[in-house]
């Protein structure tokens, strides 16, 4: 019996022994907090893409390869939330976004990114950089025109040939009656002028009976740009060359003077 009893304590202060280890085994597996972002390839704020475009793929970088199935949700124009996904240990993913023939441009808005069982792996997701990005036609030209006062001010965005003069093709026209006008199209390389005409002719005069400030702001693939101008007559006022530079992107040349 007295045998019996010390092989009891052995076996006891053994079982002890191992539960301890267990224990600090699991202490040692904790996984440390980490972050993982998910972000705009290009952080441009404009994405030009080609005139003939029908579809373009948008990349999204991860700030290393994804610990599991990932998927990033978006929206094209404010509209329906989309879901793009990815696999395990990749670094990027691409989103696909179509291209209509009457798609001047497209917004894309970054809402989520998630990775399966996150929180089991210790890990927190977000998106960093700008989460939005305007996807645009190369050639795409827009232009606002405001001004102050009363008057009624029209504007017309016209191809021009190779010496200025007009060419009988007029992209866009704009003829509201509030103090603001819109003119836009996708150009092709060539010279253009914009028609500035005010409402209403005094006995069919070309010159302006009020003559007033006129802003312009111009959007385009590869930036915006602004010019006020005081044109005194009816008639072309403002004036642009367009081409295709070396690096494949839009090129612009404006004129306030007659270039001709």
């Amino acid at each position: 019996m007295k045998h019996i009893y010390k092989l009891s304590i052995v076996l006891l202060a053994v079982f002890t022994f191992v539960g301890c280890n267990v224990d600090d085994d699991d202490a040692l597996n904790v996984l440390p907090q980490k972050s993982i972002t998910a972000s705009f390839d290009n952080q441009s704020d404009i994405i030009g893409v080609p005139d003939d475009a029908t579809s373009y793929d948008l990349v999204i970088s991860f700030s290393e390869p994804l610990p599991s199935y990932s998927t990033v949700e978006y929206s094209l124009d404010g509209g329906d939330t989309k879901t793009s996904s990815t696999s395990t240990g990749n670094n990027t993913l691409k989103i696909p976004v179509a291209f209509g023939a009457n798609d001047n441009f497209i917004d894309v808005n970054l809402s989520d990114f998630i990775v399966v069982n996150a929180s089991v792996r210790n890990f927190t997701t977000s998106i960093s950089g700008n989460t939005s990005v305007r996807l645009m036609r190369k050639g795409y030209f827009a232009v606002k025109m405001t001004w102050e006062g009363g008057q009624d001010i029209d504007i017309d965005l016209d191809e021009m040939t190779s010496f200025w003069s007009w060419s009988g093709n007029t992209v866009d026209s704009s003829a509201g009656v509030t103090n603001e006008e819109n003119v836009s199209g996708v150009l092709s390389d060539g010279n253009y002028a914009l028609y500035i005409t005010e409402f209403p002719q005094v006995f069919f005069s070309p010159f302006f009976t009020q003559p007033v400030d006129i802003t312009f702001d111009i959007t385009t693939s590869e930036n915006s740009f602004s010019f006020i101008i005081n044109p005194p007559i009816m008639g072309w006022n403002f004036w642009l060359t367009k081409s295709i530079n070396s690096e494949g992107n839009a090129s612009y040349a404006f004129f306030t003077e007659d270039p001709s």
